[in-house]
Parts: structure tokens; sequence; C-alpha cells
């Protein structure tokens, strides 16, 4: 591990503790991972990470909610992830009213915006550096500002934002502390920050013995694989207060499939809970589990993604 690329990346670490890993990115290619071994923190190796022109067309057409690599369109993903925005939406409503200033960075389809412009707030603002994705929320959501650019590139008020929100957004970046820095300058005193990254001890990669998505899991847009302690000490380095919690994004059927498969699911939206018969009191008995499952793998630390949420004192 290089000084400089540590210092770069924000992380207070000795690099004496990271060790060399091999993996497998999702587009078949090998690839190289920096490991940290006292909080499991993982770091792409330089040699293997995007341009920043690849967030405004190429993403979307490498990656999508179709493991077939079919490209979707936004209204498509708009709908497929109805239920995980949903979710994501909850975590933060309660701190919206109709004073609030809202910020959003990396918003792709507008799933989560689209439900904070309903609320009611005083301001709503949008981050996305894709081009066809901005257009897709402009055009649903015509009282929100969009901001066609990377977070870079923007440059807003100090001081000014009540709420701002990154679902897997910071896991991107090569600079997550000063992305950080950035949103910490952005909010008010007492300000709130909702953060979601993927979780690199997430339950298929770390207990579950399926090789396959030992290879679908890491991806070649994705710098920094973050656990719950190298999250928190980004976030308190930068001033926050708050705390990380785990998030089961997928559901149980979800992680079945993969364990009696070896493979994804077809498409995004037959990975979240639903009704699975027509009989409802089967459903019931199968939304329990699901309820079970996710409390147990939440209270474990090994959701799908890391949730941390603090405030800017």
């Amino acid at each position: 591990m290089r000084l400089d690329l540590l210092y770069n990346l924000g992380f207070d670490y000795d690099v004496d503790d990271f060790t060399l890993k091999p993996i497998t990115l999702r587009d078949g290619d090998e690839a190289t991972l920096w490991f940290h071994e006292p909080t499991g923190h993982g770091i792409l190796a330089s040699e293997f990470w995007v341009q920043d022109d690849f967030y405004s067309q190429q993403y979307r057409d490498e990656f999508s909610a179709d493991s077939e690599g079919r490209r979707k369109k936004s209204e498509e993903h708009f709908h497929i992830y109805k239920e995980l925005n949903d979710r994501q939406f909850n975590m933060f409503n309660h701190y919206l009213s109709n004073e609030t200033k809202f910020l959003e960075i990396g918003c792709a389809h507008g799933g989560i915006v689209s439900r904070v412009d309903d609320h009611g707030v005083k301001e709503c603002h949008v981050i996305e550096p894709n081009v066809l994705d901005s257009s897709f929320v402009k055009e649903r959501n015509p009282n929100v500002i969009v901001h066609n650019s990377l977070f870079d590139d923007v440059n807003l008020s100090n001081d000014y934002f009540d709420v701002i929100v990154a679902f897997d957004v910071v896991e991107h970046v090569f600079n997550p502390k000063d992305f950080l820095k950035k949103c910490f300058d952005y909010l008010k005193k007492g300000g709130i920050l909702v953060i979601g990254v993927p979780n690199h001890d997430d339950v298929l990669l770390t207990n579950y013995d399926c090789q396959r998505y030992q290879e679908f899991y890491y991806h070649k847009a994705h710098v920094n694989y973050f656990t719950e302690s190298s999250l928190l000490d980004l976030c308190k380095s930068v001033g926050f207060y708050g705390r990380v919690n785990s998030f089961l994004d997928f559901s149980f059927f979800n992680h079945v499939h993969w364990q009696q498969n070896n493979k994804p699911m077809s498409t995004a939206n037959t990975a979240f809970v639903g009704d699975v018969t027509k009989n409802e009191k089967i459903n019931d008995f199968y939304k329990k589990v699901e309820l079970e499952y996710e409390k147990l793998i939440n209270d474990e630390m090994l959701g799908g993604a890391l949730i941390f949420k603090g405030t800017k004192k």
C-alpha cells in the first residue's frame, strides 16, 4: 500500500497493516485489493480504477438491474427499486418538514428524491452525473433542482442544507474524506447526514459458501469496501457524530437463491420481499421469516449495506 494513496483516500491507517488480496471483479477481470487487517476495509488497487467520465454514460450501460447485462431505462429502475427506495426514505423522513433544505448526492433514477418531493420540503437539490437519469428526474420532478455533474464539480452554499443523503455513492469516490468534508461544510449546524455503502462483511460474502457471489460482489467502479469500523472512523475524522447500522437490502429468498443456484436472480425486482404464493396465510408466514432473518443479520452487522446516520455538531 502506497502512503500517498492512503493519504489521498483520507484514512489514518498504518500502511503496514495492509495486505494484497487477489479478487475477481464482476466483469470477470482479475484484480487485487488492499485489505486492512485491523478493520477489514478493502481498497481496490489504483490501477483498476475507472475514470470520472465513466459515470456520465458508461456506468448505466454496464451495470443495470438485469443480471444478463441488458440495459434498463431510468423508468424501469424507478419501479424495480420501489420497495428498496421506500425503506431508504423511511430512514430519514422524520427529519423532513416544509422548512427543510434537502440534498441527495447520486440520486440515480430519483426513487428517493421523488418521495422527498411528494413529502414536501422547502428546497430539494440532487446531484447526478448520468445524463439520462438526470433528465428523467428533472422531467418527473419539476420542483427539484437537478445538478447533472459529479459532486466534485458542484459548488453550493456552505451551512445551507438541513439533510444530506447519499446511498451507494461513497464507495465510488477516489477521495471519500474530501467528499465527507464537503458534505460537512454544506450542512447547517445540527444538520443530518445519511450515508449508505455496501458492507464488506456482507453475509453472502463472509458466511455463505457461494463462489459466484465472491466474483459478483467486487466491482470495478467501487474503490472502497467499508466495514462498520472503517465507515465510522472516516465519518468521525471529518467531525460527524453518529453511528453505523447494518441494513439487509435484499431478501431472505435472494440469499437462498444464491446459496442454491450460485448465481443472482434474473432481475433486481425479484430480489425484494413480496407475496410468494396466492395464499395469505402462507405469505404471512414467509413475511415473518423475512423479518426474523432481517433482525438476525442486522444484529450481527452482516447486511448487504451499512448506514451511517449522524449530525454536524
